[in-house]
């Protein structure tokens, strides 16, 4: 089965050639690429399972957010990471599932976009933990007086994925119920409208998904 892929950046050659050498893996089918309205337009009118988001040229948090009102469960990888802290956790609140450093050549590429595919994600034991200790900090005083159990840390993460109560609840076997009354009391902890607003203000999206590579 072939995983649908349309190409995010502003540069022409950019997408252009990356198609070019994607076309070599008989995994890989790109659908399209350009910029952020081409690819609203082409979410529209064609399935794509996952967005390559140049994270170096684009606004990556309102390119993720327009991606996710438009298709709810497209999966999303940054290119051109630098694995640093700092930008893998603003990956993470942006709702990004998964991402390339900067130095990835593209069978790195296609092994991220498999995983991401199967839920996982490929960092290196140290951005594991940094991601760790961000979310630990969360289930402790701490974390500016927040403190969220560990069932509703897996209820963000979920929220994070774009799932309503119903998939949650399925997901993690609880009435539907319980799982709305965990979002409420989630947004009523983090001081938010949105659940969207919750998944980006704890930046969780990656988390759950680990796999060390």
């Amino acid at each position: 089965m072939q995983i649908r892929l349309f190409i995010l950046s502003d540069v022409r050659l950019h997408h252009e050639g990356l198609a070019l050498q994607l076309a070599g893996y008989p995994t890989m089918k790109v659908v399209g690429g350009g910029i952020l309205p081409d690819a609203l337009r082409s979410l529209r009118n064609s399935p794509v399972d996952v967005v390559l988001l140049d994270a170096v040229q684009l606004d990556s948090r309102a390119a993720v957010d327009a991606l996710r009102q438009s298709v709810r469960r497209l999966r999303i990888v940054a290119m051109g990471v630098r694995e640093v802290e700092r930008e893998i956790l603003a990956c993470a609140a942006a709702g990004i599932d998964g991402y390339v450093p900067t130095d990835a050549a593209v069978h790195d590429l296609v092994a991220v976009v498999e995983s991401v595919m199967r839920d996982e994600l490929v960092c290196s034991p140290k951005v594991a933990g940094s991601l760790y200790h961000s979310i630990a900090s969360l289930s402790t005083d701490g974390g500016g007086g927040v403190v969220l159990t560990r069932r509703e840390l897996q209820v963000v993460e979920l929220m994070s994925r774009g799932l309503s109560n119903k998939e949650i609840s399925r997901s993690l076997s609880i009435e539907p119920c319980t799982a709305k009354n965990h979002v409420q009391k989630i947004l009523q902890k983090l001081g938010v409208h949105r659940r969207g607003q919750a998944a980006a203000k704890i930046g969780v999206s990656l988390i759950g998904q680990l796999r060390f590579g």
